[in-house]
């Protein structure tokens, strides 16, 4: 451990020291585009050194790099690839669809890692069809509900200012996000005016294309538009505290 802290502050004294580096080849592509329509335990293991090669190891470089990257932007984040990246075997237990696998890989970086969907951090994930990046809030208690709630509705001005900003919304669009169906008082005449007071979660992303993970540029290009969801996560971070 002592190592890996030693190791990181070194490496944040080298600001944007990944830009320019390739983490994957066609290959990577070739491999998630095929998995949909052969997403079985033959064709998986007959194919798994290419996972390993061209998709695997090279996923883990690539959170492993981008968390250092994202260390000036998102407090506390002191976490390793190995804790954010998601396994690509899916739990079929409780599920109709028995598909072993998935058709993507994905990683959350925040402070608590793939187990923390609360604090606002930067999801990442990459498919034959396309690479997103999403943030913001995904999985919050009602407390925490009810407080991200109270904060847009005590500092409505402020919000509106952070979501309709022309940078944001050309990045992410808008923020979506599980709705109730009925609001309480004293936010029941405000809900038509601010809709995202209905919401449960409270979420953004952009989508990229596949061949994006080839180019030299891709850290760099998630990095500049994740700047973009700065405000609104501190935002939802002050809130939350």
């Amino acid at each position: 451990m002592r190592e890996a802290l030693i190791t990181r502050t070194l490496l944040l004294n080298n600001k944007h020291l990944y830009t320019g580096m390739k983490y994957f080849s066609q290959k990577t592509i070739n491999f998630l585009r095929e998995l949909p329509k052969n997403n079985n335990k033959e064709w998986f293991n007959s194919n798994k050194e290419v996972y390993k090669k061209e998709v695997e190891i090279p996923f883990k470089k690539f959170i492993s790099d981008l968390i250092i990257e994202l260390q000036a932007s998102i407090p506390e984040l002191s976490v390793e690839a190995k804790e954010c990246i998601f396994r690509i075997y899916r739990d079929t237990r409780f599920s109709k669809d028995k598909t072993p696998y998935k058709n993507h890989i994905s990683a959350m970086i925040s402070k608590g890692g793939r187990k923390d969907k609360t604090t606002p951090g930067a999801y990442i994930q990459i498919s034959g069809e396309d690479i997103r990046l999403y943030s913001g809030c995904f999985e919050l208690t009602p407390k925490q509900r009810e407080q991200i709630r109270k904060a847009i509705f005590k500092n409505s001005d402020a919000f509106d200012e952070i979501i309709k900003n022309q940078k944001f919304v050309e990045t992410f669009g808008k923020v979506s996000g599980e709705k109730y169906k009925k609001i309480p008082p004293p936010y029941l005449g405000h809900a038509e005016a601010q809709p995202l007071l209905l919401n449960k979660s409270f979420y953004f992303y952009k989508k990229y294309a596949p061949e994006l993970i080839l180019s030299s540029d891709l850290i760099k290009k998630i990095i500049n538009d994740y700047k973009q969801a700065i405000p609104l996560n501190t935002f939802l971070r002050m809130a939350l505290k």
